[in-house]
């Protein structure tokens, strides 16, 4: 097949859906068929072309595709070169133009789309800035956009049962709504982490144990609960430290209140967006991992933390109840006080923590690999082209 993924940024540190289409990517590619990307990054932007070089060669074809607020006629021109040939346009996220876009062009060439919402249809994600997403439905062509679909490309058990009545928006949605996770590259269970990483990234560390929390540093994620629970927790284990790794995005101020009123800074360690081989380190090295959001798709860090055998606390809004079902982390009510609970129940018991760290990695091992994932959209592609 000739699959073409289309999302607005594939810049790394724009989040997790960046590296879950390059991961998806990849696997497909490994299984013999052919990747096209449609970006609205610039032509010669170096961190994209690092980052798709590392994973997928220099000679992957992308379209730098930047439509207004109309498609032109010059943009029209770009968006079939881009899908010219093929089989299948794979369209990521809700609201990025350049996405709602493509699915104009691929309805008038009737070639079948997928729709990937990743945690946008999620009813905590619909009620940020609710009004100009009702505008944006109803005026603007996302309706269409998504109703024309000829799948929906879910996350998890949440978002595919959420996206099965969004009546707070007005959205008809495509009959056919396949789970596909998200995975993580089997070979990252092989690799050997860099001691000296988390010297480099946390200084003063030193050999002290931790809580790693891995995500953007943005209100939707829960810093201020975190920054809350790590001060209720920290007379009680005086030992333990808190590591927030991620790009600055209005949660540091957040996390850091409680914990500067607290005189406990000296305990927490902010080292900024990490994207590269160094975060393995740090997932090695953590007791636990902690992702308290308010919101989630499907946590990449989450999934990763488990591959590292790392015992998880998550808040239920992250929607993984495999943490619960599988007994490899603790889900906890979106409160401060229920997840200094939950930290404490782990920290308190090392041997269970353990244990809940074997149990993820199996989880891992067993169902969130790319190469599983991609025959999954495979099958899912077939099954959208037999319906026409």
């Amino acid at each position: 097949m000739r699959i073409v993924h289309v999302y607005n940024q594939l810049d790394p540190k724009n989040g997790g859906p960046p590296h879950v289409i390059i991961g998806l990517a990849e696997a497909q590619r490994a299984l013999g068929h052919e990747i096209v990307l449609v970006s609205e990054d610039k032509p010669d932007c170096p961190a994209v072309d690092a980052f798709l070089n590392t994973y997928l060669g220099s000679e992957v074809t992308r379209f730098s595709i930047q439509p207004k607020g109309f498609i032109s006629a010059f943009t029209r021109n770009q968006f079939q070169r881009a899908f010219a040939g093929a089989d299948i346009v794979h369209i990521h996220g809700v609201w990025p133009v350049v996405s709602m876009m493509a699915s104009r062009i691929c309805k008038k060439m009737d070639i079948p789309y997928v729709f990937a919402p990743h945690g946008s249809l999620h009813e905590g994600a619909l009620k940020e800035k609710r009004l100009k997403k009702l505008v944006g439905m109803w005026t603007l062509g996302y309706r269409a956009y998504i109703r024309d679909a000829n799948a929906v490309h879910a996350l998890n058990r949440h978002e595919a049962e959420g996206a099965s009545h969004p009546f707070y928006v007005g959205v008809d949605l495509p009959k056919l709504i396949q789970i596909v996770p998200n995975g993580v590259d089997p070979d990252l269970f092989d690799y050997k982490p860099d001691g000296d990483a988390i010297h480099d990234l946390c200084p003063d560390l030193g050999q002290s144990p931790f809580i790693l929390y891995l995500s953007r540093l943005h209100p939707g994620k829960g810093c201020d609960l975190l920054g809350q629970a790590f001060v209720q927790i920290a007379d009680r284990f005086p030992d333990i430290h808190l590591v927030m790794v991620g790009q600055d995005q209005g949660g540091r101020a957040m996390a850091e209140e409680p914990i500067r009123k607290a005189d406990l800074l000296h305990r927490v360690h902010f080292t900024g967006p990490v994207f590269d081989d160094r975060k393995y380190s740090l997932y090695d090295a953590a007791t636990l991992f902690c992702l308290p959001s308010r919101h989630e798709g499907f946590s990449m860090a989450l999934t990763e933390a488990m591959a590292w055998r790392c015992p998880v606390v998550a808040t239920r809004t992250c929607y993984f109840p495999e943490l619960t079902e599988e007994r490899c982390g603790l889900e906890t009510d979106l409160s401060a006080p229920a997840l200094a609970q939950g930290l404490a129940q782990i920290l308190s018991d090392p041997d269970a923590a353990l244990a809940m760290g074997k149990r993820g990695r199996k989880l891992v091992e067993t169902r969130y690999t790319w190469p599983k994932i991609a025959g999954s959209t495979i099958e899912l592609y077939s099954r959208c082209q037999d319906a026409l």
